[in-house]
């Protein structure tokens, strides 16, 4: 079999908005803005210094619907550059790019090569006249997919690989939404030399023969896509495929639990956050989210009282944003509370009746409660689409925060 070499990559978003981070210093919300455009220009920095015969990427290319023009062109450029490398494009669209959103086109160069359709087709790679290879794919015309696409991917002709493109998901997957479901046998049924998905913004290999991969997406968007972000580099070794991740990121985010028993006055907080940014401290920027984890109550209270946010923003303003930064960026607090919850939900107590609604809060009451926030003139242009997780962790914060006041309150004797 000829030797083959090639990029599997997926889930760029470029020109992702980071909505969330508009409370951010306007030199950090800069770099961050950039970091998908910096990931992709790494991908191709990486695609010629490997020199492999083409790359692949396995849709949600751009962040929505409507692509911006600074995204196309900046993709169109580093396109550019791989043909005046002989390097190949393979590109599907996804459910975030899909082909009949709202966008003007723009032209790519010749070596670029994108199924258009959202049957699954095949395009041959041929290299010095031989037939190398055929990279088989779909694209989603609307956003979402829920045929059973895996069904189509049938070898063609007699190249030396077959390389399968499929973005979507497990059909037993829970944390996201599921397009084009498969599952395991699926795949492994069709013949395929080699998976490359996309969809997934975790990067995982779901077998070995034939390798089914997921490289990821190229940037961390949130603390929920936390670690290194970047591509797989594939290469054939004789008898097998063998991947090598290579980071693409221009900042990660990263969690860290810190203990935060026994103090009793607030100035303890700065050692503690000093602490948590030195754990992550690498040559990489990093996002960085930290729990603090009491069992005294008083972490609630000083967060209540705004003197955790102060001491945060104390610690963010020494931070150098040139090289190499950690930024606070999210804190939460675990702090044992001074009372039990399951006994005051028993009880009649104000507490009891706050807490037994809290749990049994609709999703109607919950949209109901929000939505002055979404159509609000400023507010609703940064807020995103909050999901069940978040949802959850909102509740988690208001139960402490008001639990907190009245356990306060009932102490001071108010």
């Amino acid at each position: 079999m000829a030797g083959l070499r090639f990029i599997h990559s997926a889930d760029l978003h470029l020109d992702s908005p980071f909505k969330s981070k508009s409370h951010l210093p306007d030199r950090l919300k800069e770099q961050i803005r950039a970091s998908t455009f910096e990931a992709f220009e790494r991908l191709v920095d990486e695609a010629v210094h490997y020199q492999v015969d083409f790359v692949i990427l396995v849709g949600d290319l751009f962040n929505e619907e409507t692509r911006s023009l600074k995204a196309q062109v900046k993709l169109r450029e580093g396109f550019e550059r791989l043909h005046l490398h002989n390097i190949q494009v393979y590109v599907s669209y996804g459910n975030h790019d899909f082909i009949e959103g709202a966008h003007y086109p723009i032209t790519y160069p010749a070596n670029v090569h994108i199924f258009m359709e959202e049957e699954v087709t095949s395009f041959p790679y041929w290299r010095d006249g031989d037939h190398v290879a055929n990279i088989y794919g779909f694209s989603y015309k609307r956003r979402a997919v829920h045929d059973k696409k895996v069904r189509e991917f049938k070898k063609t002709g007699e190249p030396d690989f077959h390389i399968a493109m499929l973005h979507g998901s497990l059909e037993t997957q829970t944390e996201h939404d599921v397009y084009a479901p498969f599952s395991l046998n699926d795949l492994l049924e069709q013949g395929m030399d080699y998976w490359g998905l996309g969809h997934i913004h975790k990067r995982q290999q779901l077998s070995v023969h034939p390798p089914v991969f997921y490289s990821g997406n190229i940037q961390g968007r949130s603390r929920k896509e936390s670690g290194e972000k970047g591509c797989y580099v594939v290469e054939w070794r004789g008898t097998q495929f063998d991947n090598t991740f290579v980071p693409l990121h221009s900042f990660a985010y990263e969690e860290v639990s810190q203990a935060a028993y026994n103090i009793e006055y607030p100035e303890a907080i700065e050692h503690l956050l000093e602490q948590a940014k030195q754990s992550v401290k690498s040559e990489q920027p990093v996002l960085l989210t930290v729990t603090l984890k009491g069992d005294e109550g008083r972490l609630m209270k000083w967060k209540s009282e705004g003197i955790l946010s102060e001491w945060i923003d104390l610690v963010n303003e020494r931070e150098n944003l040139e090289y190499g930064w950690v930024w606070i960026d999210q804190i939460f607090i675990e702090d044992e509370p001074a009372w039990d919850e399951q006994e005051l939900k028993a009880s009649s107590q104000f507490a009891g009746e706050f807490l037994n609604n809290l749990d049994s809060l609709s999703n109607r009451e919950w949209e109901a409660a929000i939505a002055p926030l979404y159509k609000h003139r400023r507010a609703g242009k940064q807020l995103e689409e909050i999901t069940e997780g978040e949802r959850e962790e909102i509740k988690e914060a208001a139960k402490q925060l008001v639990m907190q006041q009245l356990y306060s309150g009932r102490e001071s004797g108010l």
